[in-house]
C-alpha cells in the first residue's frame, strides 16, 4: 500500500518510519475489516513532517536546528503527502452449511462453522484469503462467492473511504 521509496530521506541511508497503533474500544464482529479500513484512512492522510533534517559531516541525518547546521541544504523542505497505491479492502464472511453471511456480528462469528476473510485491492485483485481453522471446504464455489461479495463491497468501501478522508481536518 505504501511505496517505501516515499519514506526515503536519503536513498540507501535514511528513511522515515511510520508506526500505527490500533486501539479497539468495542467490537461486534469483523474486527479485521474495520481495522484495515481505519489503517487505510489514517495512511491516506499521512504527511511526511516538516522538521528540517540535513546530513552532518559524517553523512548522518540530523535535525538541523539541534546540530547548528542551518547553513546546510535540508533533505526535506516541506510537508508532503504519502501516495497510496493498491489500497486493500476486506470482507469477512462466515460459512454455515450452504449459507454465506457477509460482515457477521461477533455472535454470528461464534456459532458458524468457518470464517473466511477476503482482501482485494482497489482494482479488485485478490491480495489475501484467510481461513483460520474451521471445517475443511470441499468446494471452491463458497470461496468464489465470498470473493464476489468482496468485489461488491469494495465499491461501497471506496465511497465510504473517500467521504471519510474528505471530511478529515487535521492541523
Amino acid at each position: 500500500m505504501i511505496n517505501l521509496k516515499e519514506l526515503s530521506l536519503v536513498s540507501g541511508k535514511a528513511a522515515w518510519m511510520a508506526y500505527l497503533d490500533i486501539y479497539c474500544l468495542d467490537v461486534d464482529g469483523a474486527l479485521f475489516d474495520t481495522a484495515l479500513l481505519s489503517v487505510v484512512a489514517a495512511f491516506s492522510y499521512l504527511e511526511i513532517p516538516v522538521p528540517v533534517v540535513s546530513l552532518n559531516d559524517d553523512g548522518k541525518i540530523v535535525l538541523s536546528e539541534e546540530q547548528g547546521l542551518s547553513d546546510r541544504e535540508p533533505v526535506n523542505k516541506e510537508k508532503r503527502k504519502i501516495n497510496l497505491s493498491s489500497i486493500p479492502f476486506s470482507l469477512t464472511c462466515v460459512l454455515h452449511k450452504n449459507y454465506i453471511l457477509a460482515d457477521p456480528t461477533a455472535e454470528e462469528e461464534s456459532i458458524m462453522d468457518t470464517i473466511v476473510t477476503v482482501v482485494l485491492d482497489s482494482s479488485s485483485q485478490l491480495v489475501s484469503l484467510h481461513k483460520p481453522g474451521g471445517t475443511v471446504l470441499a468446494y471452491t464455489s463458497a470461496i468464489q462467492d465470498c470473493i464476489a461479495l468482496t468485489r461488491q463491497r469494495v465499491k461501497e468501501l471506496q465511497k465510504i473511504l473517500e467521504e471519510a478522508i474528505s471530511g478529515m481536518e487535521v492541523d
